[in-house]
Formats: C-alpha cells, structure tokens, sequence
C-alpha cells in the first residue's frame, strides 16, 4: 500500500533530498520533515563576508564551514542543478586549471615546504617521491594475490569474520606500508577525516577494492584492464531501479569540469530544496523540532509514532536521515515490541575544526596554484593529547582563491584559505580561537615556507561528530541492517516501513547524501 502520511527525520542535506523526491514520488502523501536545528542544511553552511569599508567597493567572499566544493560526477546533484534552476549560479573550474592539476603533500621529513603530486611524467621524474611511487608501481604486479578475511572486533566485544579489510592495510599489503602511510593516510584525511588503518576500504573506497577483483588479486592489472577497456559497463542516465535522471543540458555544462560550486556556495543548493520543498503542498517542514522517540505500537497493524519536542506525528512511513547513533537512542528501549535494529552504534564519527583565513594579499603571493594540501598520518603515528594543543592536528588546507574561480575582479586581491583541524588527531584542540589562528599561521609558514600577513577575516566552525567512519565490515552490516527493516512477519517486525540512510549508512560525500535521498520509499508502491 502506498504511504499516506511520510515523516523524514533530519533536515540535513539527505533529509531535504529524501522529502523533496518522496514529494514527487507520492503526489498524494502528507510528508513532514522534522529537524532539530532551525535552519535546513544540516552541516552545509556558507557564509558571506563582507570586506572593504567604502560601501561601493565592498567585496564579498564566502566561505563555508562544510562541503566547498562539488564533483560532476554525481548524476543525483546534476538533476537538482536542472530541477531547482540553478544553472546561472554555477561557478566551475575546468580540468585545465592549476587547481584541477596541481595538488601537494606536506612531507616536512622528505623536504622543506610542499611536495606536488605528480600529474606527468616530467613531474613524475622531478617529484621528491619518484622512488616511492615506482616501486609501489613495479613491485605490485609481482606480490602474489594476498587477499585474505579479516577477523574484527565489534563494538560489543564479539570476533566476525568479514570479507573487508582497512584501506591501510589494503595498500600496505600491495604496495607497501609507507605508501599506505604517506599516500593512504592523506587521502583519508581529506575525505573522511579519519584514521586509514580504521576505515573500511570497501564501504570508503570500493574502486581500489574492485580493481583488485577485476585483476585477478593485482590492482596494477585491474587499472591497465580499465584502460584498454575489459569489462567495461556502458554509462547510463539511469540510476539504481532504472529511474532515468532528468538532467536536461546541465551534463553537458559539466564537460570538462573538475569541480564547481554555486555564487552564494553550497547552501545555495540546501537553501533552493528547502525552499522548493516550502512551495509544495502535500510538504510541512517542522524546524526546532527535535524527536524524543519513536514508538511502535502492540496493535493490529503494529503503527509508528513519532513523539517531539513540540507534537506526536503518526506516519505510515518514516525516512530517519540523522545520524545512527542519534537514531539508535530514541528507537524502542530493547525488550519493547518494536523488532531492535543492529549495527546503530558499530562506527565512531570524526570531529573536526574548519578555519576560514582571508588575507588581504592575491593568493599568488602567499602560495602555488594548486587545489591545496594534504598531511599523511605522522611517521610515529599521531601524538598524545598532550602534545595537540602545541602542535594542532591539521589535517590539510584548501587553497579557495585558487579551486574555485572569482565571482569578481575585486576578489582577486584577496586570498581564502580553508584549514581542517582533528580527526583521528586526539582531543583537546586549542581553547580559544586566537590559539588556534596563532598556532595554524605558525604552521602555515611552515608549509609555504614564508610568514603570512595578519589575516583580516576569520571563521572557525566546530563540528563535532560531523563524519561517520565506516569501520570493517559495514558493508555486512549495513545488509543486516536493512533486511531486519525489510522483515514483513513477526512480532515486532518493521515491515519496510522505516528506511534508514544517510553519511553513516552510505557514502559522506555531497552526491551520495542526495542519491541516498533520491531512492528512498522506492519499494513503497
């Protein structure tokens, strides 16, 4: 039977994904969105900042305390681009640009300031770690396939074996630990904010895992395979289920584009869902509303309410988007009527600190085009507490002046720069925000190997428990999971009627949150 009455919990970006598709799926439903915060986004956030005293040469600069940037590859973003209207507020970098092919390392034990890595040859043969590549590159095709199941310890103490493995150990295995130290833990850091020898590298990055599959135990073999061509799948405008995207000509806007964002940043793409969303009329968003629990009720049809701060709903069909451990504390205590959900609390989440620093210098004057850098897990591992505070665990910066283009000739005479602090890096971080300014300017002119002027704006975010980690073995999980929601019989049994989905279900990115959205309820027809 198709939903009469939906609730979504979350106003985050899946959870504005999910109400606006559901509203178009189910015309005819009552859908009501529910977020705790006031405003949707969750932690989308740009800002703009006003700089200049003179009112006719005032320059605006955003800046954003999430996601900055976005990849064209999603499909499920490219159709909110057509469907919302915002074509005219692209901003795009092409794959041509500095920022599209120069990106660092910060290897201070390697050499002073930042280490490019290679995009060509001639960069290949000039970069400080040619030798470390080419023997990963070598060598990999000669180590016999070494695959093997990987005992993990689950949060309730319990052994499982799983076919799954940590990314560090994935590429320690096949190329070699400092590889997996200087290249895997980099590339974790900027993604997922996490510590690599944690993360699962199926559920985080499925591609090097399968490249390994479609070369018979050897991931050089699979990368050769992919580019003569074996095997390769035709692409489709389709999505999972055969849904076709409705992309009109923003594809085709998207040729040769690295990466791209919107005039007013990211929010820009939160702040049209909810606004498309307030417009329709089966909708009701609900913000300040925080949910208190959810019930399941011991009758003939085992109905679902949902208790807030401010009202009790009673859908037919309820979407959670919020985090899983945020849900696992307001489902049913254990022993009530409602069939317990596993695996809620298996993952930890990172925190993580964004500093937004404006210098009223050009950018070419205080670092190399490029998107920016990133720093590898530290050679003895990352540091106790006590040494964070002196040295604050930064993960890597975002050189904005240069990833995106300007929105004005003024903004050229400025530099943005985005720093992300913490992660797996051990807590406290400095207390005030002039200590941390102070301590990551220190670190700046480390890294760029020139002192920086006194910045003239700044922003500091702290989010906390802002990025789910999957650890090994979420994939498994996660089947478990929704086949115990899929359950039609039984006491108790959910009967398909509560998806769960979000960062901590499926990928963290921008265009897995909204394809997650994208394909909820499709089994409720």
């Amino acid at each position: 039977m198709p939903p009469r009455h939906i609730a979504v919990l979350g106003g985050g970006l899946t959870g504005l994904s999910s109400a606006f598709h559901l509203s178009r799926r189910f015309p005819f439903a009552r859908i009501t969105l529910l977020e705790k915060q006031n405003r949707p986004g969750g932690w989308v956030r740009s800002e703009q900042v006003q700089l200049g005293t003179n009112e006719d040469t005032t320059t605006s600069l955003t800046v954003e305390a999430g996601p900055r940037t976005l990849r064209p590859n999603s499909k499920a973003v490219l159709e909110l681009v057509n469907l919302l209207d915002l074509k005219s507020e692209l901003l795009t970098t092409p794959r041509s640009s500095p920022a599209a092919r120069n990106r660092f390392l910060y290897l201070p034990d390697v050499q002073s300031g930042l280490t490019d890595i290679p995009t060509s040859m001639f960069g290949f043969l000039r970069s400080p770690i040619r030798g470390l590549l080419l023997s990963a590159i070598f060598t990999e095709p000669l180590r016999s396939p070494n695959r093997v199941p990987t005992q993990y310890v689950n949060v309730d103490g319990s052994k499982r074996i799983y076919q799954d493995e940590s990314l560090d150990n994935f590429l320690s295995r096949r190329f070699g630990p400092e590889v997996a130290r200087v290249l895997g833990s980099a590339l974790c850091h900027g993604v997922y904010a996490a510590d690599s020898r944690r993360l699962s590298v199926r559920a985080a990055f499925p591609v090097l895992y399968n490249l390994e599959e479609k070369g018979n135990g050897r991931v050089v073999f699979g990368i050769l395979k992919d580019i003569l061509g074996v095997g390769a799948g035709k692409k489709s405008r389709h999505a999972e289920g055969g849904q076709m995207y409705d992309l009109g000509d923003v594809e085709q806007l998207m040729q040769g584009v690295s990466v791209y964002s919107f005039c007013g940043g990211v929010q820009t793409l939160t702040d049209a869902l909810a606004k498309a969303l307030a417009a329709t009329s089966n909708v009701e968003l609900c913000y300040g509303q925080d949910v208190k629990e959810i019930e399941m009720y011991e009758d003939e049809n085992s109905s679902l309410a949902i208790h807030t701060t401010v009202q009790t709903l009673k859908p037919t069909h309820v979407v959670s988007s919020i985090p899983l451990p945020l849900l696992n504390a307001i489902l049913p205590p254990s022993g009530s009527y409602a069939r317990p959900l596993p695996h809620l609390t298996a993952n930890p989440s990172s925190s993580v600190t964004v500093l937004s620093l404006v210098f009223a210098v050009p950018s070419n004057t205080v670092h190399p085009a490029g998107f920016g850098y990133l720093i590898p897990r530290p050679r003895g591992g990352y540091p106790p507490p006590t040494d964070v505070p002196t040295r604050p665990g930064i993960l890597g910066t975002v050189f904005d002046s240069c990833a995106l283009p300007f929105k004005s000739n003024s903004e050229s005479e400025y530099t943005k720069l985005t720093v992300m602090l913490g992660g797996p890096y051990p807590s406290p971080l400095p207390e005030t925000d002039y200590e941390l300014i102070t301590r990551v300017l220190a670190h700046l002119a480390e890294s760029l190997l020139q002192p920086l002027p006194d910045p003239i704006a700044t922003r500091v975010w702290r989010h906390v428990d802002c990025i789910p980690t999957p650890g090994v073995g979420h994939l498994e999980r996660m089947k478990e999971l929704k086949n115990v929601l899929e359950e039609e019989s039984g006491r108790g049994a959910w009967r398909g009627r509560l998806e769960v989905v979000g960062a901590g279900v499926g990928g963290v990115s921008v265009g897995d949150c909204v394809e997650a959205g994208r394909r909820v309820g499709a089994r409720w027809q």
